[in-house]
């Protein structure tokens, strides 16, 4: 994967390649929430024109990732407190359903793997190397479930999910939360649902609080969003 999504774009469809590499840098936290975007600056960064840039733009605004503001133009969203939470109650019921059918007939040797990989990592990991991991498990986890309805679900929120994970890991020792990843495992491992859902449970709380306690430090963030425009 390249290190900077930005990078110029070269593909036949346009449209989608520019779509999917702003996509990337914001779930990547390259662009930031309440970050604005400017079309003229990532069409000089894509090389392309600003057409597919708008459009993406658009696009990502109907995904909810990206709000349009009238005369202020497109930012990153941020989401509001109530937007977290509302999201995290949803994240939670679903993850937990999906840990307790995987937990029915664990697949041992993806789990093992991914075992492998957080028990590795410590509070010198790098932050970026955490959250890909971090994505790409429960992102395994969704698709695990063999509920295809449950993994679409999840799959459409995931982005939202993702835009709020840089600000969950803040002050809280990234060993923590790697721990977390094993002790979700070994518990979907056991064959034990009760086990894995609360495993998992515990794991999205520390999420959610590290998420919450962000926020609320930094109401200069949210006040404008959460009183409207």
């Amino acid at each position: 994967m390249p290190t900077d999504p930005l990078s110029p774009a070269r593909n036949i469809d346009l449209r989608q390649i520019v779509y999917e590499k702003i996509k990337e840098a914001i779930v990547e936290g390259v662009i930031r929430p309440g970050e604005r975007l400017s079309e003229v600056e990532l069409a000089d960064k894509l090389a392309v024109s600003r057409t597919p840039v708008r459009e993406a733009i658009r696009q990502l605004a109907q995904t909810g990732l990206v709000t349009l503001e009238p005369r202020r133009g497109a930012y990153v969203t941020l989401p509001t407190i109530k937007d977290a939470s509302d999201l995290y109650d949803l994240r939670t019921t679903l993850e937990i359903m999906a840990v307790r059918l995987i937990a029915q007939d664990p697949p041992a040797k993806k789990l093992a793997e991914c075992r492998a990989i957080f028990a590795d990592m410590t509070d010198q990991t790098d932050t970026k190397h955490y959250l890909a991991e971090d994505r790409k498990f429960h992102g395994m986890l969704y698709l695990m479930s063999g509920n295809k309805y449950l993994s679409v679900m999840l799959g459409n929120i995931s982005d939202l999910i993702n835009l709020c994970r840089h600000y969950s890991v803040e002050g809280i020792p990234l060993s923590t939360f790697a721990h977390e990843h094993v002790a979700v495992i070994d518990a979907i491992s056991s064959g034990d649902p009760d086990l894995a859902e609360h495993t998992m449970h515990e794991h999205l709380d520390r999420s959610r609080s590290g998420l919450m306690t962000f926020l609320q430090e930094h109401p200069e963030l949210t006040a404008e969003r959460e009183h409207g425009h």
